[in-house]
């Protein structure tokens, strides 16, 4: 079959056929989903960009997706994005996206405190959830909407879309395999530098909906369970550079959320890493980097050198002027499994957007295929309560047991 996933690949829950009910059309034929997406900012734009270009990074993939219908509160908005992008519909009212009988896949792509509200909805109706990060603003927030999917009708999924570049599954292969053995140690950091200037008017993400440990950390923290389970204590500071920001509207803002977020976590074994998620990094782009130390070998991942994962193999003995013994970048670049990796060719830069729409596919084609994909709400929403544990530490000075 055209979507099946190489058998490989321990990184993902491969998608194969079995059909537990809940794909749209019988298996055997063509589906096609229709994806209805809430919110048109910078996420909304990114979820939309890509679905768009799923036909030209997996054409041999055994189902479709269109554009169905927009919503976002702004009704010229909506119909701005309806216009160019080609959704068949827009709307200002998201229950009338929900609603409509041509939209199968819903992405909610809203601030984070209207994530509950809708997602409920959108499971409710039987519809298929694509969520972006986090969950939700709280671990109980998060809980009510893993409680509702465990009974719906439709899949889950949270875009964690940095697990889908091919160096960070070809990291949790190798993690998986035991190629790293016991993990001693590891650090792992999410840096931006948008928050320096006190004078740039503040949007949500600054206030207390947002804030970077849930932000950015989210991110961070998922890649670090992802590849090593979770912690058993943790620590965490948080800080708030300014104490007032500006509005758009010229007013000021006080209730500002966290900006720099320094974690220690203690793994059941005993290794101890450190995680950081900072909007006040000074000279920062979109940097993610994971370090892991283990007995047998290292690897070290950064979303600014997308294309490679370096890794060091303990195994290589020390030899005079040095042998072949220390790090080697392995060029993972865009070599998807089948049926990605045609296009662009295997050889080309990787960028970000490349790894939004493999995280979009993975979930339609376990739509497809009746089968969950790995990173669910109900997961998440374990995510979640750890974010709520970091929180508590940060506001009592004291460690946690999570």
């Amino acid at each position: 079959m055209a979507g099946k996933r190489e058998t490989h690949l321990p990184a993902r829950i491969h998608c194969f056929i079995m059909d537990g009910g809940k794909n749209f059309g019988g298996i055997g034929r063509m589906n096609t989903y229709g994806i209805g997406i809430i919110g048109w900012g910078f996420m909304g734009r990114a979820h939309a960009h890509a679905v768009r270009a799923l036909p030209l990074y997996y054409p041999g993939a055994d189902f479709r997706a269109r554009l169905a219908c927009v919503a976002t509160r702004s009704a010229d908005a909506a119909a701005r994005a309806k216009e160019d992008l080609g959704f068949s519909a827009a709307t200002a009212d998201y229950r009338e996206l929900i609603a409509r009988d041509d939209v199968h896949v819903v992405s909610v792509c809203t601030p984070n405190e209207l994530h509950e509200e809708m997602a409920l909805a959108v499971l409710k109706a039987g519809k298929h959830l694509y969520i972006d990060k986090p969950l939700a603003v709280t671990g109980e927030s998060a809980l009510h909407i893993a409680e509702a999917a465990r009974t719906a009708k439709g899949f889950s999924k949270v875009a964690f879309n940095l697990r889908h570049y091919p160096a960070t599954m070809r990291l949790k292969e190798l993690a998986d395999a035991g190629e790293l053995g016991e993990i001693l140690q590891f650090s792992a950091r999410y840096l931006h530098a948008g928050s320096i200037d006190p004078d740039r008017p503040i949007g949500w993400k600054q206030q207390k909906q947002g804030g970077v440990l849930l932000d950015m950390g989210s991110h961070v923290l998922d890649m670090v369970t992802w590849l090593m389970g979770y912690p058993e204590r943790v620590s965490c500071s948080l800080r708030t550079l300014y104490s007032r920001r500006p509005r758009r509207d010229g007013s000021v803002e006080t209730e500002l959320s966290d900006d720099h977020a320094l974690m220690t976590l203690i793994m059941p074994g005993g290794a101890m890493g450190t995680v950081e998620a900072s909007k006040i990094a000074t000279g920062a782009l979109d940097e993610m980097t994971i370090e892991i130390r283990g007995a047998k070998g290292a690897a070290i991942f950064t979303t600014m050198q997308p294309n490679y994962l370096r890794f060091f193999d303990q195994g290589q003995p020390e030899r005079p002027l040095g042998g072949m013994r220390g790090f080697t970048d392995i060029e993972c670049a865009q070599r998807y499994p089948a049926p990605g990796g045609g296009f662009p060719s295997v050889k080309n830069a990787i960028g970000w957007e490349r790894a939004h729409a493999d995280c979009y596919f993975d979930f339609l084609n376990c739509i497809s295929h009746g089968r969950k994909p790995e990173s669910t709400v109900e997961k998440a929403a374990r995510l979640q309560q750890l974010m709520d544990k970091l929180r508590q530490s940060g506001e009592t000075g004291e460690w946690v047991r999570a």
